[in-house]
């Protein structure tokens, strides 16, 4: 059990590791992304991916930890899985551990390194693995960067995230369960490598399940769905909002759930739609698409469109993942 865990897991950071590339632009219809949307665009792309990783990384060293819960025996105490991270166990008692980032070990496809802290509290529930249970996840200086080209992102900050179903792994890997979180954030401050600065709140719900092989996929996956959790500035299902790197007002919902998997890659999503509505312009993503801007038919799709207007005429583009 701890095997497949430990390996379905990693898998998952692998995977989620991938989303700091750049997306390829395709022009359709000779219309033309501004720069600063395609860019914002990328940004959330590394904003959810990169905080879904972490929260990946902390799901699986917390499952070894008894003080959080740990589901299995038979390994060392605050035995870490994660990459060029070692966790100090001070404040145990408190049930506190802190992830510390060596900025130097090279991690993932894409390569990158990490830097920074990550304080992590249970601060509601027993264990981590209840229903109901809470970490709130302190971001101090927590810097990812690429090694290809050094670009990077940096957040600090606090978000909690809240265990809705609670854990049962083997209830999971039989395809009985799913894994919920509810994700909140406010004000996390996140700066580029070019020292521009954005502020993000997020409010959010994911959830995973574990597929057998099927429906055009010769292997087993782990499936992902997220979709917004809160109502702000007049939408519903909002993700997130806050301030991006060049001063523009953002909010994004969703239209359709977003869903992905570990085959394709948590990072290429195979259905969904949402919105990025910047300075009170909106910018519709339908996901999971073939080059034509069609729902793909292949078990893993080219990339997303994105259609906006601009006074009387619809514009429409087409990027690869």
């Amino acid at each position: 059990m701890k095997t497949t865990k430990s390996i379905m897991l990693l898998a998952l950071l692998n995977i989620a590791g991938a989303t700091l590339f750049s997306s390829c632009f395709k022009n359709r219809n000779n219309a033309k992304l501004d720069a600063n949307i395609e860019q914002h665009n990328k940004d959330a792309n590394e904003y959810k991916g990169q905080l879904d990783q972490t929260d990946n990384d902390i799901n699986n060293a917390l499952s070894d930890i008894p003080a959080f819960g740990k589901n299995e025996s038979g390994l060392e105490l605050f035995s870490s899985p994660l990459c060029g991270c070692t966790i100090d166990s001070t404040d145990i008692d408190q049930k506190i551990l802190y992830f510390n980032f060596d900025g130097v070990t090279p991690c993932f496809s894409p390569s990158v390194t990490r830097s920074g802290q990550i304080k992590v509290q249970l601060t509601s529930g027993n264990y981590w693995k209840d229903p109901g249970a809470v970490l709130t996840e302190t971001f101090t200086n927590y810097k990812i960067t690429r090694l290809s080209d050094n670009k990077s992102i940096m957040f600090n900050g606090v978000k909690t995230l809240e265990n809705v179903n609670g854990h049962d792994w083997l209830a999971f890997l039989t395809s009985q369960v799913s894994f919920m979180y509810r994700e909140r954030a406010f004000n996390i401050d996140v700066t580029f490598d070019n020292n521009q600065q954005a502020v993000w709140n997020s409010a959010r719900t994911t959830e995973w399940s574990y597929v057998q092989a099927g429906g055009g996929i010769p292997y087993a996956r782990i499936a992902f769905e997220a979709n917004g959790d809160t109502s702000l500035n007049g939408f519903n299902t909002v993700d997130s909002w806050g301030t991006n790197r060049f001063g523009s007002a953002f909010t994004t919902y969703y239209n359709t759930s977003v869903n992905s998997n570990t085959y394709c890659g948590l990072w290429r999503f195979t259905s969904g739609e949402l919105v990025h509505n910047v300075d009170n312009n909106n910018f519709t993503l339908t996901l999971g698409v073939d080059q034509n801007g069609n729902p793909s038919s292949a078990a893993c799709a080219y990339g997303f469109k994105v259609e906006w207007s601009n006074g009387n005429n619809n514009y429409e583009v087409v990027l690869s993942y």
